[in-house]
């Protein structure tokens, strides 16, 4: 039985309005596990969940209704949105749903939980958010982020830091201060946050892996509670978050060195650059104020790049008699991750082109994951994996 339903605007509760704005009284409202809120669903025109004995309350006009037996309800976000959109400022909460059984599908996918439908920023459609227990979401996200066979060591290490980025994002509600508004969830299921599961992809080790973990996070030795980056491969050395962004992150000294992800997967990487479009990824680099002057291609003028190794953090390219300092985390923010996969390369210039040759997968900040792999391959407890990848910080229980 499908249930069709077109919204009608009215006062709508703020489903984020109870956020905590520090650890402690995350802590205190959520005694035993946080719940933490994943947008599961962007964008979409409209949206079917199913489930057994739902329990469905649309804010709009305050209507709560019960279904009994299997039951699938359409929301209609695409007409809600052309007759409300004068009145959509902000994002709108429109409905929630749970199931007797715990468990809701949306798109085929199984989620545990509630799912709340949420107007979505391009006002023209709706983004679906999960709520769930964050040891329920470290147990799928787990098969996403690493993988679900790997020793459980290493599940473990990455659990922590998976736990410790989401209490992060939750507790500096993040997401809200980049929208300008209160936001319905803490984080999204993507590469921009941490990509999440949904209930098939909790395996018994995954459960496990959370399980043994539950309430553990890194800390800053100050007892701060900050953002644990990840990524697939370093390529030898992590980096700092300073040196791939443009901002410093409390409890990042230092990047540490990585022989452990050397031998495993694809050992490096090759990339080439016309000259002409190496110019304009200059001219873009000005504009956004990375460069603090334009290099001037003059006919006559020889162009050279200095000796260059991998690790280096700065490309210096000459022209004529002027040095140029480059960032090579630019390179990777304006040519994608597809020509430039990691920030540990070395550039020449030959022929008219700009080559590049690198090692490594990922913005290389915090956990290398391969790495982690290795590791817990030889032997090495989780502790003492996040301790070597994270040696600023240090392992504490919060719940």
């Amino acid at each position: 039985m499908i249930a069709l339903l077109i919204f009608l605007l009215g006062s709508s509760p703020a489903l984020g309005k109870t956020k905590p704005s520090t650890l402690n009284e995350l802590l205190v409202r959520l005694k035993n596990k946080p719940v933490v809120k994943i947008r599961v669903g962007k964008s979409l025109n409209n949206v079917w969940i199913s489930g057994t004995d739902l329990k469905r309350k649309i804010h709009t006009n305050n209507d709560l209704k019960r279904f009994s037996g299997k039951k699938t309800v359409k929301f209609n976000c695409q007409s809600f949105s052309r007759q409300n959109r004068r009145f959509l400022k902000k994002p709108v909460l429109l409905a929630s749903l749970q199931s007797n059984t715990g468990l809701l599908s949306l798109n085929k996918e199984k989620f545990l939980g509630q799912l709340h439908i949420v107007t979505s920023s391009t006002k023209q459609s709706c983004d679906v958010i999960n709520e769930t227990t964050i040891e329920n979401y470290i147990s799928s996200l787990l098969s996403k982020e690493m993988n679900s066979v790997w020793p459980i060591e290493a599940l473990k290490a990455q659990a922590v830091a998976a736990r410790t980025y989401a209490l992060h994002m939750m507790r500096s509600k993040r997401v809200s201060r980049e929208l300008g508004v209160e936001a319905y969830y803490d984080l999204e299921s993507s590469e921009k946050h941490q990509v999440g599961g949904n209930f098939f992809d909790a395996t018994t080790e995954t459960r496990l892996a959370s399980r043994k973990t539950e309430g553990l996070v890194l800390l800053t030795k100050k007892g701060t509670l900050t953002p644990a980056f990840f990524h697939a491969k370093c390529g030898g050395r992590t980096l700092r978050p300073e040196q791939v962004w443009d901002n410093r992150v409390a409890g990042y000294k230092e990047g540490v060195l990585c022989p452990f992800c050397d031998g495993r997967g694809k050992r490096t990487w090759n990339g080439k650059l016309k000259f002409k479009r190496f110019k304009k990824f200059l001219i873009w680099a000005r504009k956004k104020q990375y460069l603090k002057r334009l290099p001037r291609f003059k006919k006559g003028l020889k162009v050279r790049v200095a000796p260059d190794n991998r690790f280096r953090n700065n490309i210096r390219l000459y022209v004529g008699g002027n040095v140029y300092k480059i960032p090579k985390p630019l390179f990777r923010k304006y040519f994608g991750r597809v020509i430039v996969p990691s920030n540990n390369f070395k550039l020449k210039y030959a022929g008219g082109k700009f080559v590049m040759k690198g090692e490594g997968l990922g913005h290389g900040v915090g956990m290398c994951q391969i790495g982690a792999l290795d590791l817990a391959k030889k032997g090495w407890g989780y502790k003492k994996i996040l301790a070597h990848y994270f040696p600023g910080h240090k392992i504490k229980k919060v719940y």
